[in-house]
């Protein structure tokens, strides 16, 4: 694929890093790789901050720097609704007349596209890199689907696709807006740390989880995660939780529920709320349609306007809450 770079060459980099590598490596064999390396998080060298900064960080972060929030949205395994919930996340805040992009980062499954109609568009590249496609209610989309035809599966390995979260990072025409939300890939492979990396000023991350007790030792890896990184955890949603009646709007718990609100009590993260599942909601995904635009009376809408209004509360205190201060909160209606 044309617009995909690779990346300059690594023996140029490490031979010109000679010098800082004979005082780095004696510490745990550092060849100063530092995008590549799996200690990344766990290293608190000035070094690493110097030699990373050299490569694509500092071009993600110019071309990021006109976007005022970013939230990044996870789910620690595929099939849990992490990218309806990060479509219906962005399109809520659109609602409320913010500036939102929403960038699709399953480089395998790019299906954000699809629920927000705008399968058929193509990305243009312009002199600043990539310009971002146009869906309803003026959200910007960036995803792997805009850029390849609809029939061709990605089979990449590591190195390109690294290059790829990197173009669609650092090498996008995002201009000036209000929020990026950023749908991760499923589970959490380099593919995730190489968002994190690109992405350290992150406003923070939500968890996608299901009510089973057994999806929550995989979303409990994308918490442990996103801790590791640095970065804050807005919280946990238990994404199809119940299932609302078509007839009547009932919300019925045909299974068991509350696996994801056991989650971040244990994590001591917010919980922030619950999305049953809704009959109205897939066929919404499906036919391009904002769903939280078009059936805004129904539970489901008002779940998800519910933890819009959580995310968006954490954000304008810019501090992080606990399980319990959250819980209180909420008690209390003080948002």
């Amino acid at each position: 694929m044309a617009i995909i770079r690779k990346s300059k060459s690594s023996k140029s980099e490490t031979a010109s890093s000679r010098g800082l590598e004979s005082v780095v490596s004696s510490s745990f064999n550092c060849n100063l790789l530092c995008e590549l390396c799996e200690r990344f998080f766990d290293c608190s060298k000035p070094e690493k901050e110097r030699i990373y900064s050299r490569r694509r960080m500092e071009q993600a972060r110019e071309a990021l720097s006109k976007i005022r929030h970013k939230i990044l949205v996870a789910g620690g395994k595929g099939g849990v609704g992490k990218s309806t919930c990060s479509t219906n996340l962005a399109i809520g805040l659109a609602v409320q007349k913010y500036r939102t992009t929403i960038l699709d980062q399953d480089l395998d499954g790019s299906s954000i596209p699809k629920m927000l109609g705008v399968m058929e568009k193509k990305m243009d590249i312009g002199e600043n890199g990539l310009i971002p496609v146009e869906g309803p209610l003026g959200i910007q989309v960036v995803a792997m689907a805009n850029l390849v035809q609809k029939e061709r599966a990605v089979v990449w390995f590591h190195d390109m696709r690294r290059n790829a979260s990197e173009e669609f990072i650092a090498h996008t025409s995002y201009g000036e807006r209000d929020f990026l939300v950023v749908d991760l890939p499923p589970g959490t492979s380099s593919d995730v740390v190489s968002v994190l990396q690109l992405i350290p000023d992150a406003d923070g991350m939500v968890v996608v989880a299901v009510p089973s007790r057994v999806s929550q030792m995989t979303a409990r890896k994308a918490i442990l995660l996103g801790k590791k990184a640095g970065i804050r955890l807005l919280g946990v949603i238990e994404n199809m939780s119940g299932y609302v009646c078509e007839c009547c709007g009932f919300v019925d718990d045909m299974f068991p529920v509350g696996g994801g609100y056991d989650l971040a009590k244990e994590q001591d993260i917010p919980f922030l709320g619950r999305i049953p599942i809704d009959g109205k909601l897939a066929r919404s995904c499906d036919s391009g349609k904002p769903f939280v635009e078009a059936f805004g009376e129904s539970a489901t809408a008002k779940s998800i306007e519910s933890i819009t209004k959580g995310i968006l509360h954490q954000i304008s205190t810019d501090r992080p809450y606990g399980f319990q201060e959250w819980e209180n909160q909420q008690e209390g209606g003080q948002f």
